[in-house]
């Protein structure tokens, strides 16, 4: 049977732009403009500083910044998004090819990108929802303090080669006494200026009384919002400046970034083979230096881009689907122009939401850009201060660590906190990627943990309609790692039961059951003067759509525990458990909700009548 498939809607869901770009007016290209010369104002900067991040020469930054945002406009569906480097990318991308040269880089984003392609055609996007919020945010916390300390160097003017945050900090002490004094107070400057200046985004003035003050009013917030947005691009300009006119041949006084490659970058296939000092690797020796790093990074900008995508839907449905192609197509593309991996960017796509952004197309204005600066500023970029983007990229990381979610997750789910705490320590000893694996491995033990003890509450039920009988209610699915533990109490219970007479209005528990010698759990009250005896146990289905062959075989030695006095009884079960249960039980017993009370008379009147032939089960 052919699926029946409408090209057009097929070509308008894969190329949005198609759909948008209908209704595409002046208003929104002026909103869009707007938007895209203030994304490019903060990119351009943090560019250059997160090529540094990932080892590489400043201009591999620029070469990263352009093409992500051509295509996500043709592609993607959230118009605030910005796609280029950033900085988990960056470290992530260091982490994989640090020592080599930037076409493993290159290699490392065409198929990254190939990855992210694949999982959004075949709609692999489910995958992400593996990965907890307490895992994401312990890992982003934890590459946010290593991304700032792998700065501190640059910071304080020193030189060597440490990866991991321990490593990081313990060169730090090592070679503190070589700290260049220009250096740091350029570059703790820099920290002081950018704080500042974002915090001119937060002010808010009084509204004037008469129509020029407001007006006056309204021009200076805005510029103050302005200046807060650019302060990026304004503190590197004005530390280039400083350095341009304190430059001296002879003595240094400040580390410059040095001279970039002019020119656009030339369109050519990724690398399948490349050179590092006198070695020649292959596309598998090239494979087998990345590892990891081929799932870890597309894994990592996807979990970012559909959160992101997320934080600014805005109430509206959002196709993660298409978000996911949408990503892999700007690092397949992308690497065709010598990018590394990127993603969306969370800072940036906040300054384009506020620059009033319409629609995707502001990429486009911010790829143009980016463009003119590679072809006609890079000359200026000699004078840039290391510690001037060193400062960047500290004060752009700061935000990431996320210390809010420590209250939410006490006040709401205290056991969340063991997946944060243990990837965020797991991140910072062992490194950023292992730390992930470890987050991931600590919440499939927390879901084993979970599914090893489902809400499985146990009722004694004497309502005076039905006979006297014990009722529990299983719901979604009952697994192996459960099997036991059920079975285990509920043969407690039965045991429990023949041997404990309640007395004096005293609850009588066992485990997780309670027992109320006045009455019955019914809905949280109490309706019977007194506790009947019961040997009848009935499991109400309706809610419980599979079983395992574990838990099938663990129910077989519980019926066979309950028949040697009682009767388990199988209510409202759907065809596929009836099917389950006739496989591994002799003779089950299944009745509907409707019948049940008929149906209890019928067992009890054959239990005491000694009826041969009705199986015990």
């Amino acid at each position: 049977m052919m699926l029946k498939v409408n090209p057009r809607q097929l070509v308008g869901r894969v190329l949005p732009i198609l759909n948008w770009s209908r209704s595409y007016d002046a208003n929104k290209g002026i909103g869009d403009l707007i938007a895209g010369i203030t994304v490019a104002l903060t990119l351009i900067p943090q560019s250059i500083a997160y090529a540094s991040l990932a080892g590489f020469e400043p201009q591999f930054g620029l070469y990263a910044s352009f093409a992500g945002s051509f295509v996500y406009a043709i592609m993607g569906t959230c118009p605030q998004i910005n796609i280029g480097p950033t900085a988990l990318l960056s470290l992530l991308t260091f982490t994989y090819t640090n020592g080599t040269n930037p076409d493993f880089a290159i290699l490392l984003c065409f198929i990254g990108g190939i990855i992210q392609l694949v999982a959004g055609i075949f709609q692999l996007g489910f995958l992400v929802e593996f990965v907890s919020l307490p895992v994401v945010s312990g890992f982003t916390s934890a590459a946010a303090i290593t991304i700032a300390s792998s700065q501190i160097k640059g910071l304080f003017g020193l030189k060597f080669n440490a990866e991991t945050f321990i490593t990081i900090w313990g060169s730090v002490f090592k070679h503190i006494t070589h700290t260049r004094l220009q250096d740091t107070l350029l570059g703790l400057s820099c920290c002081i200026v950018l704080m500042g200046m974002k915090a001119l985004k937060e002010i808010r003035l009084k509204d004037a009384q008469d129509e020029k003050g407001r007006r006056n009013t309204v021009i200076l917030q805005r510029s103050f919002w302005f200046a807060g947005v650019s302060r990026n691009a304004v503190v590197v300009v004005i530390a280039s400046v400083i350095a341009y006119f304190v430059h001296e041949d002879s003595e240094e006084p400040l580390i410059l970034t040095g001279d970039i490659t002019p020119g656009l970058p030339k369109p050519e296939l990724p690398p399948f083979q490349t050179t590092v000092g006198n070695t020649t690797f292959g596309a598998g020796e090239m494979f087998s230096h990345l590892g990891s790093g081929l799932i870890v990074v597309p894994l990592v900008g996807v979990i970012s881009n559909v959160a992101i995508a997320k934080a600014f839907s805005k109430g509206r449905t959002l196709d993660a689907t298409q978000e996911i192609v949408a990503l892999g197509a700007c690092n397949i593309i992308g690497a065709f122009f010598h990018s590394f991996p990127v993603n969306g960017s969370f800072t940036r796509s906040a300054v384009s939401d506020a620059s009033g952004v319409k629609t995707p197309a502001a990429g486009f204005y911010t790829g143009i850009i980016v463009l003119l600066t590679l072809s006609l500023l890079t000359p200026y970029f000699y004078f840039i201060p290391r510690s001037a983007l060193a400062a960047v990229i500290v004060c752009a990381v700061l935000h990431m660590v996320d210390i809010a979610i420590l209250k939410r997750l006490w006040n709401t789910s205290r056991l969340d906190l063991i997946p944060l705490v243990g990837t965020f320590v797991c991140c910072l000893v062992l490194g950023i990627e292992i730390g992930l694996g470890c987050g991931v491995a600590i919440d499939v033990l927390l879901l084993l943990y979970y599914h090893s003890r489902p809400p499985l509450d146990v009722a004694f039920v004497d309502d005076g309609i039905h006979l006297p009988h014990y009722a529990i209610h299983p719901i979604g699915g009952l697994h192996f790692a459960s099997a036991e533990k059920v079975r285990i109490k509920l043969i407690l219970l039965k045991n429990s039961k023949k041997s404990t007479v309640p007395v004096n209005n005293t609850d009588v528990r066992f485990g997780n059951l309670t027992v109320v010698p006045d009455g019955v759990i019914q809905n949280g009250t109490t309706t019977l003067p007194h506790i009947k005896s019961s040997n009848i146990l009935v499991i109400h289905c309706d809610a419980l759509h599979r079983l395992d062959y574990t838990f099938l075989q663990s129910l077989k030695m519980l019926v066979q525990e309950w028949s040697q006095s009682g009767r388990v009884v199988w209510c409202d079960a759907n065809s596929l458990i009836k099917e389950q249960l006739k496989s591994i039980i002799q003779d089950p017993l299944f009745c509907e909700t409707d019948d049940l009370a008929v149906f209890l008379v019928e067992i009890t009147t054959a239990t005491q009548m000694g009826n041969s032939n009705d199986t015990r089960l």
